[in-house]
């Protein structure tokens, strides 16, 4: 159970495109994790030195017991971290892939080699986001170190993406250059396919705006008469001298609502 679970930690880790080796990434959490199993079992220790609690032997058995279930949080933190930045990688190339494409199909049409396409791709970080540029980087890498040719490169490194659209299109690219059928085609297929889905996406995205902003509106003007109700009630029952209400809305609930708001609609953006 242990081995699959690295070995799925070891899958999500290399989708990031680290630096790092996955090794030097498990000894870092190991010792992290270790460092973090010795903390809590300190921290008990002084705890009971100086509160004076009583020792008995079920609390030397629980001491490093939860030392032990802490360092495994720590672990599992790490785990997961790994998982949310390969999942948010995917995110990322799946909302630029539609222009990526657009770019290849104007290659495609110039024909321009395969392999010359995601050279420019890869220099492109810029324009169509650094993970695109890095997984077109991966796939030159394996033709240009690992000595394999392009239809190879091509089924090896979408194995290792983050994103499904992502391995969709090389996939496809792959059966379609190594069956000598039309890539203009092909490209230009994927192209008008995830542009319909896009604009379809974004008319959700802007009609969820509109309504998200009218419940925003409504409750921000709904709140700020009922404080300002309330400020009122409070002044004239003697229990309040000022607008303390009032500047609290203004200064504290207003700001942190729209904060939240914002971050919702970059969250759901399919431009993000």
């Amino acid at each position: 159970m242990l081995a699959l679970r690295a070995e799925g930690c070891r899958s999500n880790y290399e989708r990031c495109r680290p630096d790092r080796e996955f090794g030097d990434w498990m000894y870092l959490t190991i010792l992290l994790s270790l460092a973090t199993f010795m903390a809590a079992d300190a921290c008990a220790g002084l705890f009971l030195f100086f509160t004076g609690a009583p020792v008995d032997a079920l609390t030397l058995a629980l001491i490093p017991l939860s030392g032990v279930g802490i360092a495994t949080l720590a672990y599992y933190a790490r785990a997961f971290s790994v998982k949310s930045m390969k999942d948010y990688r995917g995110a990322l190339i799946d909302a630029s892939l539609v222009h990526a494409i657009g770019f290849m199909l104007t290659m495609a049409e110039s024909n321009v080699p395969l392999k010359n396409m995601f050279e420019n791709i890869s220099n492109l970080g810029g324009v169509y986001g650094k993970d695109i540029a890095l997984e077109a980087a991966h796939i030159l890498s394996l033709t240009d170190e690992v000595g394999m040719d392009v239809v190879s490169a091509l089924r090896k490194a979408q194995s290792a993406s983050p994103s499904a659209a992502w391995r969709e299109l090389l996939i496809g690219i792959a059966e379609v250059y190594g069956s000598g059928g039309s890539l203009n085609e092909y490209l230009k297929g994927k192209y008008q396919a995830l542009t319909e889905r896009k604009l379809m996406d974004v008319k959700k995205y802007n009609e969820s705006i509109q309504g998200l902003s009218s419940i925003y509106l409504s409750i921000v003007g709904i709140a700020s008469i009922f404080i300002s109700l309330i400020n009122l009630v409070f002044n004239m029952a003697g229990w309040l001298s000022n607008d303390s209400f009032v500047w609290l809305d203004a200064l504290a609930i207003v700001p942190l609502g729209s904060f939240i708001v914002i971050r919702m609609m970059r969250a759901t953006n399919p431009e993000a």
